[in-house]
Formats: C-alpha cells, structure tokens, sequence
C-alpha cells in the first residue's frame, strides 16, 4: 500500500470515529435532565446586547428579550455611531414595552481593536445590576431564557453560562449553506470538546455571568483587541478556575439572505480566528472532514471496490451523526429542510479550512485585520501596512 494510501486511510477511520463519537457527546449532552438547570436563584439582570447597523428581523429578535417571563430585568442597547440605522429600532421598540427599562447608550468610546468589545465597555455604565447576559443581536428566544441561563449561576463556581444556537430560517442558498454549519458541524464540535477537554470557551450568541467574575479576569479590557472575543472570555474565566456551564437552552440566530462572498469571508474569518486561538485543535479538525478524506482515499486507491464500499460507509456515519445531532436533537428546521446540501457544505467546509492556514488576515464589517499572538488582532490599513495597535483612530463598526 503506498503512503499516502495509508495516511489517508487512517485518517478516514478517525473521520468514522468522530462521527460515532460526536453522537455520543449529543446524546450524553441532551439527555440530561432538565431539572439539572432548575433553580429559585433569579437575581435582578442587565442584558447587553450590542449593534451595529439593523440586523435581519431586528425588531423581533429584539422583542423576544422584552417578553421574558422573569421579574427584575433591563436591556441595555448599544451603538458607537449616533447615525446608525438601528436606532431608531431601538426608540421603536422603547415605545412598544414601555414596560421594560430599556436603555439605549450611543458613544464611540474605545479600548481596543474589537470595537465590539468597546461597545460593551461603553454599556456597562448603564447596567444597573451585579448579573449580566451578552446576546448577539441576531438572537431570538424564547420567555423562559433569563430564567434558565441564570440558574447555573447560583453555584460560585460557575463563572459563566453559555448556550448553543440554531438557525431560525434561511432564505438563499448562502445563508442554507451557513446554517447547515451551524448545526450539523458546528455544534458536534462543541460537544466532543466538551467531553474531550471540558468546557474552556463561549459561545457569543449567548453569555451570562457577572461583574464580580468579570472583574477577576481583567473586565472586557482583558479581550478587547481579540477577534474571537466571545471564546477568550471564557477561556480567561476557565483560566482563573470558574467553570464554563454549556446550557440546554437553545438560542435562535436570524440567517439574512447573503451573498457567496459575504457568506466565504464569513466563514475564514472564523476559521482564521480558531487557529489563531488552537493552532492544534485547528489542524486537528481534519479529521472530523471523513466524507472528503473518503473520497480522496477513493482516487488515490484508482476506484476500488473497497475504497467505494468505504465512502459509502463514511457517508453513511455522516449522515446520521448530521440528522441526529442536528435535526433530532438541536431541532433545526434549516437542516431538515435542506439535508441534501449537507456533502456540499462538507466540501465547502474543508475548503474554508485550508485557506485558513494561507494567511493571517481577516475581513470584518469592511474592514481588515491581521491576527497575531494568539487571536489579538491589528487593523491592516492602506497597501497592507498595519495600524499602530495603540492608535486612537476609530472606525464605524461594532
């Protein structure tokens, strides 16, 4: 058998491997009992969420946080461009529950290079309570979220509370393409690093801690100049000895309609943004791509009977590790309804993948940076030259 036969060989049977043992994560994970997160502990809550221009569905996703069934809560909006579109949701929605102390704080004040992060900052003088949850402003849920999220917090151990997400429709192909990753690769990964290494990240879509634990990793200074923002904050929460709890709680994430460019800059910039932050465990994850292994293994091995027999196998895994983490158990419609394009986005996936070990350099909200040391990230402006990292320059995104 040559080498390479063989290397790609083995790295098929880990493929097969993963797939078994990510469905195992899935079921090990769902079917614990709900009432492990059932608590009386229900403290008064500030919800950041930040903006930056009007997301697909604003007005309803913002709405979803204004119908919670939870006693004492604010939301907190945030927007560093007094010319920002959202706004004007913002005021709409304000208008709408009048009900609900919403507050709305517009500055251009900065700490860093993720200008998300500074968003946060500025919102933190207009949080009212001790407890905080960070949503994405994409995100959509449902009355009972406050209520579950929170619960984990009443053991001190716990430094932060994060969710997993679905997508709640999908209306181009791109956007499918998008959501199909979030659900049947995404979160698999997700939960095979939790039971591998434990959970030593977030997840952006949703984040509930408080400012005490905050404060003991060095507040939103600590991640202010990293692209992955929502991975090093629970990361540095994991480093100073809080435990990261990865709860039931589904959110939902609207998939505007998109282009294939927006969808593939999109995509590199995350990919770019894991190695920045796991080299290994990046490298790693060609072994979770067993469908395009096979079918390299299927042309290094000249179509053989048995290399044939062996795509069909890895197919097979890939399928119903997809359909069962996926569909049965995240309960994504986006999937369900668009199975079929799951090869595609394999395909699509490893691609991504491999680009991200071209370069260093990501595209976000029309603007581009170079990542170094570890997921910091510097601002490339003008012919490729970078920005001073200490630069007071500012730039209109969130």
């Amino acid at each position: 058998m040559h080498i390479l036969q063989f290397v790609l060989l083995t790295a098929v049977i880990a493929g097969i491997c993963y797939y078994l043992a990510a469905l195992c994560a899935a079921a090990m994970f769902f079917s614990r009992p709900e009432s492990e997160e059932a608590s009386h502990f229900f403290p008064p809550v500030s919800v950041l969420i930040p903006l930056c221009g009007q997301d697909f569905e604003a007005i309803d996703n913002f709405s979803s946080f204004c119908r919670q069934d939870y006693s004492d809560y604010q939301i907190v909006f945030g927007v560093r461009d007094s010319r920002d579109p959202v706004i004007a949701v913002v005021r709409e929605l304000i208008i709408r529950f009048e009900e609900v102390d919403i507050q709305l704080v517009i500055s251009a004040d900065r700490i860093g290079e993720n200008l998300k992060v500074s968003n946060l900052q500025n919102m933190l003088s207009r949080a009212k309570h001790e407890h905080i949850v960070i949503a994405d402003s994409d995100v959509r849920v449902g009355s009972d979220y406050l209520r579950t999220v929170m619960a984990p917090l009443a053991d001190k151990k716990v430094g932060l509370v994060t969710c997993l997400y679905r997508s709640a429709r999908a209306s181009n192909l791109p956007s499918r393409l998008e959501a199909i990753g979030i659900a049947a690769e995404f979160v698999p990964g997700v939960l095979m690093s939790r039971v591998l290494d434990g959970m030593r990240f977030a997840l952006g879509a949703s984040m509930a801690t408080s400012l005490d634990r905050l404060r003991s990793i060095g507040g939103f200074q600590a991640i202010a100049d990293h692209l992955a923002d929502d991975f090093m904050l629970g990361h540095l929460m994991s480093r100073a000895g809080y435990r990261i709890h990865l709860s039931r709680y589904v959110v939902e994430v609207s998939q505007p309609p998109v282009s294939f460019t927006t969808m593939v800059k999109h995509q590199i910039r995350l990919s770019r943004g894991i190695k920045a932050c796991r080299p290994l465990g990046h490298l790693g994850l060609v072994l979770t791509f067993g469908t395009v292994l096979s079918f390299f293994y299927l042309l290094a091995s000249a179509g053989s009977a048995w290399s044939l027999r062996l795509l069909c196998v890895t197919l097979a895994c890939r399928m119903i590790m997809g359909w069962v983490v996926g569909v049965h158990w995240l309960r994504d419609e986006v999937l369900c309804a668009n199975f079929w394009l799951l090869s595609l986005r394999d395909l699509f996936s490893f691609m991504v993948w491999a680009s991200s070990f071209t370069g260093r350099k990501v595209e976000w909200r029309g603007q581009l940076f170079e990542l170094i040391d570890g997921g910091r990230m510097i601002q490339v402006v003008r012919d490729g030259f970078r920005k001073d990292a200490n630069s007071s320059a500012d730039s209109a995104t969130g």
